[in-house]
């Protein structure tokens, strides 16, 4: 393919780990400290992966004009031209390290890193379309490289303590970067308690489907406790100290549907707004909340076989939304009045919210409910500057009721496999009031939205000496509604994934699964109803001919 043909020679600092982990054949370490209350552990797992597209892009989605010349995708499609050939779209190897020092089982720290380098993200793409938005057209935007592409982070960095009070009381406490879930969902997360307690990386959800919401939950700076009151009852608290964004996929990347991304991708937005009227509007950077604000409290009951919890958070938005101010100055050379994008991160939310969960048999069922105030709603074209002084449009917020339902699953012989698993989560919201003083609202949505993800997993036990085979199949679905809370797509579309995982002494793991995407072929904006009128956001499925095969090798050292 020719964006493998114009690869430049990279030396990834993490495939360089890699290489030297695989020569050496290293083993999992558990260090000899000499004391026997001291513990260490260094633990390594290596992933290689890779992903290929199984048909060539739908010309709709990956061209910014139509045949008739309509504008389509315009300026939002450079994630498909990029990769517009079937064939692979990632190669990738991944190294997470984690370092933990327990002592007496009380007191200590962790910290975990992780590295990736993707072949497929450095050098040319098959980017053929002059107006996708990059400059030029087939060359990845080097944040893009740089975030997808080749990145080393620290995951987890915190020291940890617990102590006991007597009478049967415990307090333990967290103190630096780490990641919290509350709550019971399972799948929709940012439905639930949880959406309060940290970003969360739509870009691994995007190329994982069958991940559940504690995979995609980022840590961020924070502490936390946990009070053990009685065998029945606990409560807890945190505390953050710094505000992230979610995690999007980088604009031009295989899973992105938008260049305006925020985060850091200073792609340009054409935008036809009349006769006569054409803007190029640059990024100039997020407007991103205060750190400060950021709180949590819980209460956890035991009644008989009933595990039940009270909530109360606050949080800014981690989800942006976009502006664009329009420039009074003379036209450029391209004939393109100027102008701005940015994505604000405005508004402090609270949220109250319940869980219950009981098990019945093999059968585990759980409920969480919650409401939110002043939580942003899908708003429209964000546009200002049609005239001096014109000030920013205020988006609009609401109060919204919120409801998960999960469960857990587990089955004995049939006729299918000896055993098999099944666990799913409905989750949906409703717009009980809402604040529009500007008129921003997305006419679009809807009041209210319903979605549903399960899989269904039969397993096979020592298929071959050591190896285990299992067979997930996922599905991920909008019900109903086109949600004014969440970035859920419309009604008719989600994703079906057929897998077989394998795992091979224990210490192998392989996976090879097929992602297919379900609903109407639409680019996430949509300017082809009417040249000149406000577009359409999310009325289908803008990665609706992005299905791919990908296959994992996975091994902890």
């Amino acid at each position: 393919m020719r964006r493998n043909n114009k690869l430049k020679e990279h030396k990834s600092p993490a495939l360089v780990i890699v290489c030297a982990l695989a020569s050496s054949g290293a083993q999992a370490i558990e260090l000899e400290t000499g004391n026997p209350d001291l513990s260490v552990r260094f633990d390594n797992t290596v992933k290689l992966s890779t992903i290929y597209r199984t048909r060539n892009a739908d010309l709709g989605l990956a061209n910014s004009f139509n045949s008739s010349s309509a504008p389509t995708g315009l300026g939002q499609n450079a994630g498909d031209d990029n990769f517009r050939k079937k064939g692979f779209v990632s190669e990738r190897v991944d190294l997470l390290t984690e370092f933990d020092a327990v002592y007496k089982r009380n007191f200590g720290f962790r910290i975990g890193a992780a590295g990736w380098y993707d072949r497929a993200l450095h050098g040319r793409s098959d980017a053929i379309d002059r107006s996708n938005g990059q400059t030029p057209p087939d060359a990845f935007y080097r944040y893009t490289t740089r975030e997808a592409g080749q990145k080393a982070e620290i995951l987890d960095a915190f020291v940890f303590g617990g102590w006991d009070l007597g009478d049967g009381r415990r307090i333990t406490t967290r103190l630096g970067q780490h990641a919290l879930q509350w709550g019971e969902s399972l799948f929709f997360g940012e439905n639930a308690i949880a959406r309060a307690q940290g970003p969360i990386d739509i870009y691994k959800l995007l190329a994982t489907p069958n991940a559940q919401f504690k995979e995609i939950i980022r840590p961020v700076p924070q502490i936390s406790t946990q009070l053990q009151l009685s065998p029945q009852v606990s409560v807890g608290a945190y505390y953050q100290f710094r505000w992230e964004e979610d995690r999007l996929a980088p604009a031009g990347s295989y899973f992105s549907t938008s260049n305006t991304v925020w985060g850091g991708s200073p792609y340009f937005q054409p935008m036809q707004l009349g006769p006569g009227a054409a803007y190029s509007l640059a990024a100039t950077g997020d407007r991103k909340p205060k750190n400060s604000g950021q709180f949590g409290l819980q209460m956890k009951l035991r009644m008989d076989e009933t595990d039940l919890g009270f909530y109360y958070a606050q949080f800014r938005p981690k989800a942006g939304q976009l502006y664009g101010q329009l420039g009074s100055g003379p036209p450029g050379a391209n004939g393109l009045l100027p102008g701005e994008w940015y994505y604000g991160f405005q508004g402090n939310v609270e949220v109250f919210g319940a869980s219950a969960s009981r098990s019945f048999g093999d059968l585990n069922l759980s409920v969480e409910a919650s409401v939110r105030d002043n939580m942003p709603l899908r708003s429209g074209q964000m546009l200002f500057g049609f005239y001096p002084g014109q000030l920013e449009p205020r988006a609009a917020t609401g109060k919204t009721a919120h409801l998960n339902l999960s469960w857990l699953a587990t089955f004995g012989p049939s006729f299918i496999a000896q055993e098999a698993s099944m666990i799913g989560e409905v989750a949906w919201n409703r717009v009980l009031s809402y604040n529009d003083p500007d008129k921003t609202l997305d006419s679009g949505r809807t009041r209210d939205a319903t979605a549903i993800q399960m899989i269904y997993t039969p397993t096979y036990r020592q298929v071959a000496p050591g190896l285990d085979l299992s067979v997930p199949i996922g599905l991920r679905y909008i019900l109903n509604g086109r949600s004014s809370v969440m970035s859920w797509d419309a009604k008719g579309t989600g994703s079906l994934t057929l897998g077989v995982d394998a795992t091979y002494l224990q210490v192998w793991q392989i996976s090879l699964n097929y992602t297919h995407y379900i609903g109407p072929k639409t680019p996430y904006i949509d300017y082809s109803p009417s040249v000149g009128s406000n577009p359409n956001y999310g009325w289908g499925n803008p990665l609706a001919d992005r299905n791919y095969v990908s296959l994992s090798v996975r091994r902890t050292f």
